[in-house]
């Protein structure tokens, strides 16, 4: 291995080893090497104790731990600083872990200790933390000869997501909703020591900070109770879904005795209303059937404009059901990611498959449209005929080419600056670590312009589905940095996975 170690001991700034801070996003990463960072302080209190710092790394899956050497510098930073060594001789497409290690001062003594990037997960030099706590260690995937390198930010929290009461959940969908606040959704919910299992959704709102996964989130309580502050568990958020039934022939109500289901309400996407504080909400009603070759059809689609500082919905549209309920609703139909475009229309963005096909559909932006679905229409080629506008669902064409989509967002990135508008990121397969393929456009129709690929900075163990509910977040995000979301199953297993963040350079 090389490295190479930056610190200034000029009078003016500072890069130098420190007894106490902790690790960061690492930079500059390529196929076999990246810039390892930390934020860390020196008060230079004693010689015989001087402040020192270094990195410990490895890849995932392996107890080989690797250092960089050892850097002193016993010089008093007046506050938290950049230290940082640049590393090599890392493998391609590999996900590896880092901390920081240091001693100094009259509070770490030698041999030291090393940490993450969140506070959590200290341990002394040479040893691994807890492999299940995924926070206790700075993430990142190396690039490969055809992906780019992405690294993991961090966990998103709520004030009730505690050590002893960690809530477990996937779903995340975000929606700013004004310039600092932010309204989080999210999907199946549970909780040690509290709920044990919510499947109507769960939310939480608080503000945001450019490039930061937030940590303090404030738990939302079942509407229309309004919000309150200091809530230690979540609640269920959309209404519980009634009269769905089972996909058997012959069907029996979902949830009845007997029948090994229950009722879901899934987020699909949401999105803020134009010249308004609220947002736009759309889910899934499902009956969840539980057995081989049952099924999860969803049997109604639904909307709302949800008001965040009243946790009100104010008003609910259900455009689409199936008939029979049983059989649930074509892919067509069930679209999500709602775009709201400056030509008076909403946008929606799906995926189906055989053949698969990333496709949108629109309706006017006045919302006294919604509930009727005879107002919908979607690009496609009804009768073969040249793509257009048509309330044939069933002939949609796609939006790009040559990718299996086994899941799509779309949003409005033009708040990023840069020139940039729509983005949408694709995930292409289910299991181990999908790539995610991000293709940018100027309006929804594109063309669709394929940008950069992927892998997420996750081994994806843990649970029956590997990592899923990929979502962008646009508020979160930079004209050169994207932010995204996966739900992490194998994140403080047991307590049921998590979602966590990441950033690609695009």
């Amino acid at each position: 291995m090389k490295y190479r170690s930056y610190m200034a001991i000029a009078l003016t700034a500072v890069t130098l080893a420190a007894c106490n801070g902790r690790a960061t996003a690492p930079t500059d990463i390529t196929q076999t090497g990246a810039v390892l960072h930390a934020q860390t302080e020196c008060l230079a209190e004693t010689t015989d104790n001087p402040c020192t710092g270094w990195f410990q790394y490895w890849a995932d899956g392996s107890t080989n731990i690797l250092t960089t050497p050892r850097v002193t510098a016993n010089v008093r930073t007046n506050g938290f600083v950049d230290f940082n060594q640049t590393v090599s001789g890392l493998t391609p497409d590999t996900l590896y872990h880092a901390q920081f290690c240091g001693y100094g001062d009259r509070n770490i003594a030698q041999p030291g200790l090393c940490i993450g990037p969140h506070g959590t997960g200290a341990v002394r030099p040479g040893v691994q933390p807890d492999a299940r706590d995924y926070s206790a260690t700075q993430n990142f995937r190396t690039a490969s000869a055809n992906t780019v390198a992405t690294v993991d930010i961090g966990r998103v929290l709520s004030t009730a997501d505690t050590t002893d009461r960690p809530i477990g959940r996937d779903g995340g969908h975000s929606i700013a909703y004004s310039s600092t606040e932010a309204l989080w959704v999210f999907g199946d919910t549970a909780q040690r020591n509290g709920p044990a299992f919510l499947a109507y959704g769960t939310a939480a709102k608080g503000p945001y900070q450019v490039g930061v996964a937030p940590t303090g989130l404030s738990e939302l309580p079942r509407p229309p109770a309004a919000p309150q502050p200091g809530l230690t568990s979540p609640a269920n958020f959309f209404p519980a879904p009634t009269g769905l039934v089972t996909p058997d022939d012959p069907p029996v109500p979902c949830g009845s005795t007997g029948s090994n289901s229950y009722s879901a309400a899934w987020i699909s996407g949401g999105a803020r209303i134009p010249n308004t504080n609220r947002v736009l909400l759309i889910w899934a009603e499902i009956c969840v059937a539980i057995g081989d070759g049952r099924g999860w059809p969803v049997e109604r689609w639904r909307m709302a404009d949800y008001d965040p500082a009243t946790n009100r919905f104010v008003r609910f549209f259900t455009p689409f059901v199936a008939n029979p309920m049983r059989a649930g609703l074509p892919s067509t139909l069930t679209p999500s990611n709602p775009v709201f475009g400056d030509d008076g229309y909403l946008y929606l963005f799906g995926t189906k498959r055989n053949p698969d096909a990333i496709f949108t559909a629109r309706v006017s932006a006045n919302p006294d449209a919604w509930g009727d679905p005879a107002n919908y229409r979607w690009w496609g080629r009804p009768g073969g005929a040249s793509p257009q506008w048509t309330t044939d669902h069933a002939s949609v064409v796609s939006l790009v080419s040559g990718v299996e989509p086994w899941g799509v967002y779309v949003g409005d990135f033009s708040g990023v600056g840069g020139g940039r508008r729509l983005a949408m990121l694709v995930k292409d397969s289910f299991y181990d670590s999908p790539h995610l393929r991000i293709y940018t456009a100027g309006s929804p129709l594109g063309p669709w312009t394929a940008g950069p690929v992927g892998r997420v900075p996750d081994n994806c163990q843990g649970g029956g589905f590997g990592c899923y509910a990929f979502n962008g977040h646009p508020q979160l995000s930079t004209s050169t940095s994207f932010v995204f979301s996966w739900y992490s199953p194998g994140d403080r297993q047991p307590d049921g996975g998590h979602i966590r963040l990441g950033t690609i350079r695009w």
